[in-house]
């Protein structure tokens, strides 16, 4: 059984990936973990005296009314979008990405999904602050979902990699259980600047042999900017989930953070699946 973490500020972005999860999932035999995490507040003594709070632990109020909230919108979902999966709700305090790294730990989560939003007024940041701090806590794997995206099936994987990552079950475990899941194809990205090396060559084979029951599509680019190479696959050819895998030697935090951020907006269309290494 799946343990998936479904992070929630109750806001539509949140709530359209849990839809977007509940619906990816909808076949497979899961529990879903749902958690709202809100910092820590002061409450000033003019909202406990017009609450009629005072003299009372208001934040054991607070947090009880919050879990009801949680509770009412799991509910819901899981009914409108459910297979009568198991699930739990989770009302924490703190910092989100560390309580979603605690509660990944505690509660065995094998997969985190979360919605996306690029911050305002920013021309850096292509997803959120948070959803970055969550992935690279690398506690687990995470699908970050794009702002307003509809789960409508997948039929093709688009796995970008340089090849210079020695892959293991556990790095791939999860590419071939949505391969199976959604019996659909994965096409392998390599973004060459001076050809195969030996090691890559290797790598090449092992993948190849892993998806071996699946149909595989290896594609080798020139190029020297990445997001650029991406962007133009995904606009060729259709895919409906992107996976990668963040290992320390990659490119992969500054993928997020480039001068402008027409260059890699494309990151906000498709659902994003991100491997620890």
């Amino acid at each position: 059984m799946l343990s998936i973490l479904l992070p929630t500020d109750f806001s539509e972005n949140s709530i359209n990936a849990i839809r977007y999860a509940l619906e990816f999932y909808r076949d497979e035999d899961c529990k879903f973990h749902f958690l709202h995490c809100y910092p820590p507040v002061i409450f000033s003594y003019e909202y406990q005296i017009e609450r009629g709070l005072v003299g009372k632990n208001i934040h054991d109020i607070v947090q009880g009314e919050t879990k009801e909230r949680l509770y009412e919108l799991a509910i819901s979902m899981m009914r409108d979008h459910g297979n009568g999966q198991k699930f739990d709700v989770e009302v924490v305090t703190g910092f989100l990405p560390d309580q979603v790294a605690r509660v990944a730990s505690d509660n065995k989560i094998d997969l985190i999904v979360m919605g996306t939003k690029g911050e305002t007024g920013s021309d850096r940041v292509v997803f959120g602050t948070n959803t970055i701090q969550v992935i690279n806590k690398r506690c687990c794997p995470v699908i970050a979902v794009p702002e307003g995206f509809e789960f409508n099936g997948i039929d093709n994987i688009l796995f970008p990699s340089d090849l210079n990552l020695t892959f293991s079950y556990n790095h791939l475990k999860d590419i071939t259980k949505v391969l199976e899941l959604h019996q659909c194809n994965v096409n392998i990205l390599h973004i060459s600047f001076r050809g195969l090396t030996s090691t890559q060559r290797k790598h090449k084979a092992l993948l190849e042999e892993a998806f071996s029951d699946h149909k595989t599509n290896f594609v080798v680019e020139d190029s020297k900017d990445v997001t650029d190479i991406i962007y133009d696959y995904q606009q060729k050819n259709k895919s409906e989930l992107l996976v990668m895998i963040n290992n320390k030697h990659m490119f992969f935090e500054n993928l997020f953070f480039k001068p402008t951020i027409s260059k890699i907006a494309m990151h906000l269309s498709t659902p994003f699946l991100v491997i620890p290494a």
